[in-house]
């Protein structure tokens, strides 16, 4: 556990105490606040629901209990049971802390375990696996950018993601199995992409 904590350290320097250009600062810094996504998410949300054919509607209904559970897990249990320090909280010397710090835990990355839920679960309602990567790369960047603001280690991230991931793949396994809770199409119903 020790060599693992070390390298994590390591690797949050490596990826946070850098030279890098301000205006990839200032990007990361934009995406990582949840202020400067909320309108352009939210009007993605409702051309999902509105614009789009009835398998992205349901994906766009389902992604908000999913999201509630996803960040309700995390918050209010892994990071209770966890209780790790975030690294703006230790004296790290050389990491660079762009955004306030925050007084909560830091295993695992809430806003990882969140991208990773919505990312996977809407991801995967893509037919095209070039949509799927597109899909992706938004979430991945949020996740991503809470290591370099320096208020997550790199493994409270990957975890996040992994935590979020899952409950996607269960959401749409339960699904699978019980069509009644409207996230699959009715055998009737075509899918449009």
């Amino acid at each position: 556990m020790e060599s693992l904590l070390a390298f994590d350290r390591q690797l949050l320097l490596f990826l946070n105490a850098r030279d890098w250009p301000s205006w990839l600062d200032h990007f990361f810094v934009f995406i990582t606040e949840d202020e400067g996504l909320r309108i352009p998410m939210l009007l993605l949300w409702l051309f999902l629901l509105l614009a789009c054919g009835p398998r992205w509607r349901r994906r766009a209904l389902w992604l908000v209990p999913l999201i509630a559970l996803s960040d309700g897990i995390n918050s209010h249990v892994l990071k209770e049971i966890f209780d790790r320090l975030r690294p703006c909280h230790e004296e790290i010397e050389r990491l660079r802390v762009l955004v306030h710090c925050g007084g909560g835990a830091s295993f695992p990355s809430s806003h990882a375990a969140n991208m990773g839920a919505a990312g996977t679960f809407l991801a995967l309602g893509a037919i095209r696996w070039r949509w799927r990567w597109l899909i992706l790369t938004l979430p991945i960047l949020v996740a991503y950018s809470r290591v370099h603001v320096g208020v997550h280690y790199p493994v409270d991230v990957v975890v996040g993601w992994f935590v979020g991931m899952g409950l996607a793949l269960a959401l749409i396994a339960l699904a699978r199995r019980v069509p009644r809770v409207g996230l699959m199409p009715v055998p009737s119903e075509k899918a449009p992409d």
